[in-house]
Order: C-alpha cells, then structure tokens, then sequence
C-alpha cells in the first residue's frame, strides 16, 4: 500500500454526507443519451466546502486570502499521517520539526464513517493543537472528518487558530486504510476567483 498512490478523497455523490445546515449535494442529468442527445451531461450544484475539500483563510477571515491568491505549491509537498486515539488531536500529537509540512490526522472518524449520517461527536482538533500548528509553520492541517472543530463550538477555535496562522486546512478526508507515516499529499482545489474552499481529489504518494 504504502508505495502505491492512495485516493484519500471520498467520492461526490447526489444526497452526500454534507455538515448540518449545509445545503444537500446534487447532480442532475442535464442530457442522457438517446434520441435527443449524442451525449450525456450532469449539472452539479454544490457549496465549496463538501466532502474531501480545502479551506481557505478566506473561509474565516474577512481579509484572508483566496484560492486563487494561494501558489500551487501549498496544495502538495512532504506529508505526514499520524493516527490519534481519543476524542480529539491534543498539542502532544504535534511532532517537533514540521514547519513546511503537511499534517494529516487519522482518527476514530475513519473508521466511524456513515455517508447517512452526520456524526456529532466526531474527532476533532483542539485549540492547543491547532495554535501548536500554526507556531511551528506548518503549511496544512488534514483531518478525517468535515470538520477540525468540535460540533456545537460556535467560535470555531481551530479554524480561527489554523487560518488565522496561515495554516490551510484539509476535511473530509479518507484515511481508513492509509498506514501512519511519511507521503507526498496532492490536493489540487478548483481555481475559484475569491474562493473561500473547494472540492479537492486528494491523493498520497509514496516518499516523504
């Protein structure tokens, strides 16, 4: 496994697991082969924060840069998977020397997964680790949930920690079955002007 490319995105489709209040994901067929078309083509209609996708500081700052303000070299690079026990990643899961890296936590949430419904009490990042992060410059946090806040925080302390320390972050990702350890992410967001996320097909390589 580890030196294949792993898919760590989950796959969009019509009535997703989407975060609650979050208007449902669909795909329509716009025209479907036969008599009246030589081609099919599906509409979609989505937020930029579904599944597998990227924030961006944008997402929680006012002033904070955009998709397309960001270089393509913060969607790739050296990347670490490492597995947390528990309810959260706590500031003691942050290894020393990762500034420039890309953070990838699997928790409980890989394997807990349910496409019907949305788990409340879903892993989560804490404040101290998120302010950890964003002191030691690393360039992203992944996590494998919809969010990297606790459900119900209404100050959304690790966003506001992450993006406010120039750390992008990566939700929704599917790490049940991705060994702990060194890769290289690619996690390529639409380029969307004034973009706050979007939709990424995040995948593993091997090597660090």
């Amino acid at each position: 496994m580890r030196n294949e490319i792993i898919d760590i995105s989950r796959c969009i489709s019509p009535g997703g697991l989407v975060y609650p209040g979050d208007p449902p994901i669909l795909a329509n067929s716009f025209c479907t082969i036969g008599p009246d078309s030589p081609y099919n083509l599906t509409q979609l209609g989505w937020t930029t924060h579904i599944l597998t996708h990227i924030d961006a500081p944008r997402h929680f700052l006012e002033n904070g840069a955009s998709l397309d303000d960001l270089p393509l070299r913060r969607f790739m690079g050296p990347a670490r998977v490492i597995e947390v026990d528990g309810d959260a990643v706590m500031a003691r899961h942050i290894p020393m020397g990762v500034k420039g890296m890309n953070l990838l936590f699997k928790t409980r949430n890989s394997e807990r997964w349910n496409p019907g419904e949305f788990d409340t009490l879903h892993a989560y990042i804490s404040r101290e680790a998120a302010e950890v992060m964003a002191g030691s410059g690393v360039n992203l946090a992944g996590i494998d949930y919809l969010s990297v806040d606790r459900f119900g925080d209404a100050e959304y302390p690790a966003h506001r920690s992450l993006l406010g320390g120039d750390v992008l972050i990566l939700e929704g990702l599917d790490l049940a079955h991705v060994e702990a350890g060194e890769y290289r992410l690619l996690a390529l967001p639409l380029k969307i002007e004034r973009g706050d996320g979007s939709p990424v097909r995040a995948v593993l390589l091997p090597g660090g």
